[in-house]
């Protein structure tokens, strides 16, 4: 049960039941869904239900999913029925960035503000690169992907709501372009 200061955060889904003794298979949906991985206690919540406490007893990564063995599930059959459920975390209980990092659940919405272009849209999506990550920006000039990097980031400001960038010129297309 979670109690009303629970804030809870989607990081993925159930994807299956592994072996014989009750580990669950874990599926990412969202950037920071490594954050599991430091994690002792998930919750799950099947479609309209009240999210349940679940402590990790271990865990381990296969093919890009991670297999968890939870408290109190200790076969196939206890699992089942949670195939489908949604995979959360507690707001509270995530680890301190260091100054300048941050969770995508905060970056997401946020405004894109370019220092010529004004303003880009919202930043809807990211993806990740063997470089970098991508952002993606839906607005006036539509779909633009922009590299999450230092150099085109001159601010995040959360409680205004807007990443500010300083972009290259040709990176987002002209007026008149369009």
């Amino acid at each position: 049960m979670t109690n009303s200061s629970t804030e809870l955060l989607r990081l993925g889904v159930v994807t299956g039941s592994h072996g014989l003794r009750g580990e669950i298979k874990l599926r990412g949906e969202d950037p920071d869904f490594s954050v599991l991985l430091e994690h002792d206690e998930l919750f799950l919540q099947q479609a309209g239900g009240t999210p349940l406490a679940c402590r990790i007893l271990r865990r381990s990564s296969v093919r890009g999913n991670l297999l968890v063995k939870l408290a109190g599930l200790d076969s196939v059959e206890a699992v089942q029925g949670l195939i489908g459920a949604a995979v959360l975390v507690d707001l509270n209980r995530l680890p301190t960035l260091p100054q300048g990092a941050y969770y995508w659940h905060q970056l997401r919405g946020l405004r894109a503000v370019d220092k010529r272009d004004g303003e880009l849209g919202t930043l809807d999506n990211l993806f990740s690169t063997t470089a970098h990550d991508i952002y993606v920006i839906n607005g006036r000039y539509g779909e633009v992907l922009i590299p999450a990097v230092e150099q085109f980031i001159t601010e995040i400001d959360l409680a205004a709501g807007q990443i500010l960038f300083d972009l290259p010129e040709g990176l987002v297309p002209k007026a008149d372009d369009l």
